[in-house]
């Protein structure tokens, strides 16, 4: 045998309405991280979009570097050491040592994240706006108490 009672906490009266008040605090600080994460994603885009490009300015021609000597290769090398940690700083991804391209993964790394961020951010906003819009918001609570059956002594 079970007792159940249902406790009602309420969120919000007819004086005062927390649920609004919660909405738009919460309101205020997703459009806030909305503006914030899509920069971020255009940011990530630009820095995905632009690597090769900075790469090729660096010296680097579709053979590659054909002699890894000279002063023409440590200015390479520097140049696109340049390019790889902008990209870093701005995307998180990392390209490793010897490559000078991005594969697939990498760009799918750098942008899934910001992407996914937005999303997020974009779903506690409608959050916000059904707190405000409530009036009141009901949760109900359940207790669960089992009745002890009386204990017998044995015979």
């Amino acid at each position: 045998m079970f007792l159940q009672k249902t406790i009602l906490f309420r969120l919000g009266t007819k004086d005062f309405q927390w649920t609004q008040v919660l909405g738009i605090f919460l309101g205020i600080i997703t459009v806030l991280m909305l503006v914030k994460s899509a920069a971020v994603m255009f940011d990530s885009w630009q820095a995905i979009s632009g690597f090769d490009a900075c790469i090729e300015s660096a010296g680097f021609d579709s053979k590659g570097v054909s002699d890894n000597v000279g002063l023409d290769y440590l200015l390479f090398q520097s140049k696109a050491n340049e390019c790889k940690s902008s990209f870093y700083e701005v995307t998180g991804a990392q390209v490793p040592g010897g490559k000078f391209s991005l594969t697939s993964r990498q760009a799918a790394t750098a942008f899934v994240g910001p992407v996914a961020s937005f999303f997020f951010w974009a779903i506690l906003f409608m959050a916000s706006l059904s707190l405000i819009f409530s009036k009141t918001v009901v949760i109900p609570i359940e207790e669960v108490e089992t009745v002890s059956r009386p204990f017998h002594k044995r015979k």
